[in-house]
């Protein structure tokens, strides 16, 4: 005879319980089926004092002044979310917060909107604490605390604190921009680090953009108009970034980014003193010295909004079945992206995505496989072979638009297939060497201005005492620097 879900078994016998709450909570164990027709237990109250404790407590929670409170609970609930909310703290830190006395020597910090610990405000940080300057560091974080530094003050991204430091602090430092919708303090100094040279276009130069209502537009140069300072590491950046952004010609600061400090350093020790030792994160990621690391890093396809699952173009099992004993690859989704990865051999490929500093990464990467990405004018600087997969190059630049043609300009072979890709792989030796001369012009094309000295020009230029002055300095300094 069939049994209906959730039904008791007939004829089943029935157990007595001992539950840790004591007898009052239950005292018979009842066999039934469930839903998905599996055997289960449930506790029941049979006898007198476990029945009369249930009774009290449905009476308990089910007569009128409980189901009041329950509304009120209810009630209160949605007051404090609303206080918790965008749309109630905006105003109030625009009204408010903004006319709070500033706290001398405060810096914000924040990287890729929270999300980690790296980039170029990262470098800047630790040049501070290296000079030992008197300044008191807040990082933002977005979503977890994990990997920021201990020393440091930590706030939420959106909470209160958050918007009370920003409120307060004498400096603000990101490489992508604080909320948009938040004004700056008038005492406030605001340096763009930026995060990265660009291929395809950005601000008003994107189709997006340009098709947006007029408060959208107002918006962003709103939101642009609040730097200061902003970096730029060769005049290509100039005639795109800055462009695009509509800065002025004094808000820029010609040094190049700090993240690629650490960079030139790795090319001018593996130059003096070889590649072995490999820096102490290989070991951490259990990196073979014998075999090569590649890092694949792709751009972000995707538009605004949440971070969202990518589809990685390259066949990441694909590749361990081929190249698996001599190469180990690491692979890198985009911050606004994460992506799954198959099963693979063990030392074979290596999921990096989460890792705080992509400088790190490059380090010790032998070969960089990407396609549009900004990373590929970091990773030049290294001198190193880079491998172009870009499948979708045509209708990439035709939705996106593009400054200059990749095939033409590339440190390194343009593939379109997967084969292409691996082909190029495996004669890596003779397009490393093909190449050489193209990696260079490209170097001196896109950042003649990361010579190595980046954060503590930019420390002395911003937050020594009178640097406004040297913030001029350096810009006419600069200019025409390395061409």
């Amino acid at each position: 005879m069939a049994i209906a879900p959730q039904d008791q078994k007939e004829g089943a016998p029935r157990f007595a319980a001992r539950p840790r709450l004591g007898r009052l909570a239950g005292d018979t164990w009842e066999p039934y089926i469930t839903l998905k027709d599996h055997f289960a237990l449930r506790l029941t109250a049979r006898r007198r004092p476990a029945r009369t404790t249930h009774r009290l407590v449905r009476y308990a929670t089910r007569f009128r002044p409980t189901r009041k409170a329950k509304l009120l609970v209810r009630s209160l609930r949605k007051r404090l979310d609303r206080y918790r909310s965008r749309g109630f703290k905006v105003p109030v830190y625009n009204t408010w917060l903004t006319r709070l006395p500033v706290r001398r020597g405060s810096v914000v910090l924040e990287s890729h909107m929270g999300t980690c610990y790296g980039d170029s405000p990262r470098a800047l940080y630790q040049e501070i604490r290296r000079q030992g300057l008197k300044l008191h560091a807040t990082w933002s974080y977005d979503p977890s605390p994990a990997g920021f530094p201990d020393d440091a003050r930590l706030v939420r991204r959106w909470s209160w604190r958050y918007l009370w430091a920003l409120a307060r602090a004498e400096y603000w430092v990101d490489n992508q921009g604080f909320p948009q919708q938040l004004h700056k303090p008038r005492h406030t100094t605001y340096l763009q680090t930026w995060h990265g040279s660009a291929y395809k276009r950005m601000g008003f130069d994107e189709t997006r953009v340009r098709l947006q209502n007029a408060p959208g537009r107002e918006r962003l140069q709103r939101a642009v108009d609040r730097f200061d300072h902003f970096l730029v590491r060769s005049e290509h950046d100039v005639n795109t970034l800055a462009r695009a952004y509509r800065l002025p010609e004094e808000r820029l600061l010609r040094t190049g980014y700090p993240r690629n400090d650490a960079l030139i350093a790795e090319r001018t020790r593996s130059e003096t003193e070889g590649r072995l030792p490999r820096p102490p994160l290989a070991g951490a990621l259990g990196l073979d010295d014998h075999k090569k690391t590649v890092l694949y890093a792709p751009t972000f396809r995707g538009g605004p909004g949440k971070q969202r699952r990518a589809r990685l173009l390259l066949d990441v099992r694909e590749f361990a079945e081929r190249f698996g004993d001599t190469h180990t690859l690491l692979v890198r989704a985009h911050y606004l992206e994460s992506a799954r990865l198959p099963l693979c051999p063990p030392g074979t490929v290596v999921d990096v995505s989460r890792h705080h500093d992509v400088s790190e990464l490059l380090a010790l990467t032998d070969v960089l496989i990407t396609d549009y990405s900004s990373i590929m004018f970091d990773f030049a600087l290294l001198d190193r072979p880079v491998v172009l997969y870009a499948p979708d190059l045509e209708a990439y630049a035709a939705e996106r638009g593009s400054y200059f043609d990749l095939r033409e300009e590339a440190p390194g072979p343009v593939t379109a297939t997967q084969e292409e890709l691996f082909a190029a792989l495996a004669e890596l030796k003779k397009s490393d060497t093909r190449y050489a001369d193209r990696r260079r012009a490209f170097v001196r094309r896109f950042g003649p201005y990361d010579r190595g000295d980046a954060a503590r020009r930019i420390v002395a230029a911003v937050f020594a005492p009178g640097s406004s002055r040297d913030a001029r300095h350096t810009i006419d300094h600069d200019r025409g620097a390395g061409r």
